[in-house]
């Protein structure tokens, strides 16, 4: 039989990946310009439960434009379900990142990171009727 390798990403497996999330300090309730270049994914959590995975690779303001968007009173990152009920929860959720880096092959790896992620944790503010969330 043959072995099936692990798909890498950056050199590094799903399971490595998943290993690396930091923290953010403040979350949503303050700026976060140490983010401001940095593109990644980023893994919302909610009383202990992540509920949202989403990336940010946008070129000229990275993670923390996303971050952005998801505070300020325009519709920009609410035309989702996930960020809808983020924006309604800004002050009460926690956020973690996975930086991948800044410029085109980061957003490549960030947008490579994303489904599997999704895949692993559930969120359900992202993936509100995924057969993964169906009860049988």
């Amino acid at each position: 039989m043959k072995k099936v390798e692990p798909k890498l990403i950056d050199g590094k497996t799903i399971e490595e990946w998943d290993q690396l999330w930091v923290r953010v300090e403040g979350g949503l309730r303050q700026n976060q310009p140490q983010l401001r270049w940095q593109v990644g994914v980023f893994r919302v959590s909610f009383r202990g439960e992540v509920v949202a995975i989403g990336v940010g690779t946008d070129k000229r303001g990275g993670l923390a434009k996303r971050f952005s968007d998801f505070r300020r009173p325009s519709p920009s990152g609410r035309n989702h379900h996930a960020g809808l009920l983020i924006y309604e929860n800004r002050d009460l959720v926690e956020m973690e990142v996975l930086i991948t880096g800044h410029g085109p092959l980061a957003q490549e790896f960030a947008k490579q990171l994303k489904t599997p992620m999704i895949r692993r944790h559930r969120p359900a503010w992202t993936a509100p009727n995924a057969p993964f969330m169906r009860k049988g």
